[in-house]
């Protein structure tokens, strides 16, 4: 069955778990003790992309979660309904750069003396979503990551899990979006819009 799932429904089965998880609750039951009438199966479909929740069960998910319902259903605008959203955007950037440490030698060694954090309050930060990321921690990540200031602060395809289940010139396409200026995006969404004529 799961060869035959609804790509929609997967991708917003990926955006309720990860909401759940920034919400901190780390499994679908801890979830359910704040949602009146809902069965496991109920919850446990919707994140595995078995079905796709109706408009009252997102915005249901979306305030117990303190996330937006457009976000949940549809991947655009702010993860968070209220001023926390440069937060989960930043932690979510730290969990990559950390991630992607662990796949080289002797990289997470460099990265914890870049940021001069101890391997316990990284492990911290990246099990608490809603543990504020201070601007300086942030700088020195985008310093050791050779980003640019800022970057934390802004969603990247790179970084979005959802993302990784886009076709690969799309996420091509949507990675050379996300890194240009303001202006720059502006000129290429013109350039899409001619060939879409």
């Amino acid at each position: 069955m799961s060869d035959n799932k609804n790509p929609t429904a997967v991708q917003i089965g990926q955006r309720i778990k990860q909401a759940r998880k920034m919400a901190g609750y780390d499994t679908a039951a801890q979830l359910l003790e704040n949602i009146n009438d809902w069965g496991t199966g109920r919850l446990g479909n919707y994140e595995a992309g078995i079905s796709i929740p109706s408009p009252d069960d997102i915005k249901t998910i979306a305030s117990v979660t303190d996330s937006s319902p457009c976000w949940i259903m549809f991947g655009h605008g702010p993860i968070r309904s209220t001023g926390r959203d440069i937060q989960a955007i930043r932690h979510q950037n730290f969990v990559y750069i950390f991630e992607n440490c662990k796949t080289r030698k002797g990289a997470i060694t460099k990265f914890l003396k870049a940021i001069g954090l101890s391997r316990k309050k990284v492990d911290e930060y990246l099990n608490n979503p809603f543990q504020s990321i201070p601007d300086r921690i942030a700088r020195k990540c985008e310093k050791f990551y050779k980003k640019t200031v800022g970057w934390i602060d802004s969603q990247h395809i790179e970084t979005d899990p959802i993302c990784a289940s886009f076709p690969e010139d799309m996420q091509r396409l949507m990675m050379i979006f996300s890194e240009l200026p303001e202006t720059d995006r502006n000129r290429l969404l013109k350039v899409a819009e001619i060939f879409s004529e």
